[in-house]
């Protein structure tokens, strides 16, 4: 490649493998990394050792009005290894192409996607469904049938091949794995999925790619009364990274906008930007316990405090075979939501269950919250699937990886 410069990758003193780094880029930088790579995929490469990092160019912001994504210019980099040398503080990477790989999913096969790349999206759109599959193994789905009350993300694929999700379990029909909803807005209930009651309607995507780095779906969805009239509409952002089972992580953003006149949420516990309702094996009730980053824990601890992170960590039931025969054995295994830096109270402040279900965002601790006619509001986070309980699933220096990515930068050549 015809590049004139390299990039320099400076660790952190405790950084985690696998990792993702992102580098912004001017706009004339990003330009000429698209025209060098055409139709090939770009990788850097270690001049001291011969590591190869695949990387992702990217144009699409998280972020999104109503219409369509916002603009950034960036390059990320996918780290799975590091040089054996423990001395060695910083690699020098240079570019380099491969022939791009190309995913088609097979029809009618018990695993569709084992022979796709990276992170691939398939899109079914008879089926009214997403299918996002990370190195050929399937790890959740986007559903947004409008026959049903609200879209939502189920499963979401762990250790093992378990998932730290649950789908309307029988306490809580409404309750779909990661989704989100509130019971008072307006006036209008758009959470429980009772008769005559509000509704989340996918519109349209915004966003809808994969690559070998992440993949991302930005949708738009209409949140309206019982009677089918906009109350408003969020642009919902989901970017899955191509990190393997036991230390996944997904970026969430979430936008609300008051596209129809002012939007008051009332000051109700029955809603969340979003809710996870996880598995019933790790619940309170069972064997999982939650923990704050306060160091707070269980529900009665960590109920409507304001803390960076919450883990729910417990133990799955899963089985080995030793030849043709099945032997029940237990993983320990978790889910964590991790707060934005940038988020406001609103979007810090906990709801927590031992049955279950969580979320940072509840505006009920703030006695509602109302969005003036025209405006936005935005609420980030991250959800990190871990092996191992709150400890040495390193949930706390995932946090600071989240809010302190590693330095990476453009050098001279």
């Amino acid at each position: 490649m015809a590049i004139d410069f390299k990039v320099r990758l400076i660790p952190s003193a405790s950084m985690l493998l696998p990792i993702v780094t992102r580098l912004e880029l001017d706009t004339s930088t990003y330009q000429q990394l698209v025209q060098e790579s055409s139709d090939m995929d770009i990788w850097l490469q270690d001049e001291a050792s011969g590591l190869e990092f695949a990387c992702q160019l990217n144009s699409q912001s998280m972020s999104a009005t109503p219409e369509g994504t916002n603009t950034e210019h960036a390059l990320y980099v996918l780290i799975k290894e590091w040089p054996a040398d423990s001395s060695v503080t910083e690699l020098s990477l240079i570019f380099m192409q491969k022939a791009k790989q190309v995913s088609v999913p097979e029809d009618r096969k018990y695993n569709p996607w084992r022979n796709t790349y990276g992170v691939f999206l398939d899109h079914q759109e008879e089926n009214a469904r997403v299918i996002v599959s990370i190195e050929g193994s399937l790890t959740t789905r986007y559903m947004y049938s409008p026959f049903v009350p609200k879209p939502y993300y189920y499963p979401l694929i762990g250790p093992k091949g378990h998932t730290l999700i649950q789908d309307a379990p029988d306490d809580h029909l409404h309750h779909h794995g990661l989704w989100w909803g509130h019971d008072d807005v307006n006036g209008h209930k758009a959470y429980h999925e009772f008769r005559r009651e509000g509704r989340q309607t996918h519109r349209k995507f915004l966003a809808l790619f994969g690559g070998p780095v992440f993949g991302q779906i930005t949708s738009l969805v209409d949140w309206l009364d019982e009677d089918g009239g906009l109350l408003l509409q969020e642009t919902r952002s989901v970017r899955i990274y191509n990190m393997p089972r036991e230390t996944r992580y997904l970026d969430l953003h979430t936008s609300l906008h008051a596209v129809n006149g002012d939007v008051v949420f009332g000051s109700t516990k029955e809603g969340g930007f979003p809710f996870i309702r996880v598995n019933e094996q790790i619940n309170g009730f069972h064997t999982g316990l939650l923990t704050a980053a306060s160091g707070n824990t269980k529900e009665k601890g960590i109920f409507g405090t304001v803390t960076e992170w919450v883990d729910y960590s417990g133990k799955l039931v899963n089985v080995d075979w030793d030849n043709g025969i099945p032997h029940k054995t237990h993983i320990d295994a978790g889910i964590a939501m991790f707060v934005h830096p940038d988020n406001e109270t609103y979007a810090s402040q906990w709801f927590v269950r031992d049955a279950g279900a969580f979320t940072s965002a509840n505006f009920h601790f703030s006695g509602g919250k109302t969005l003036q006619g025209g405006d936005s509001l935005n609420i980030r986070q991250r959800i990190y699937v871990h092996e191992g309980d709150v400890n040495s699933g390193h949930v706390k220096e995932r946090f600071q990886e989240y809010i302190e990515p590693i330095a990476i930068e453009i050098i001279s050549t």
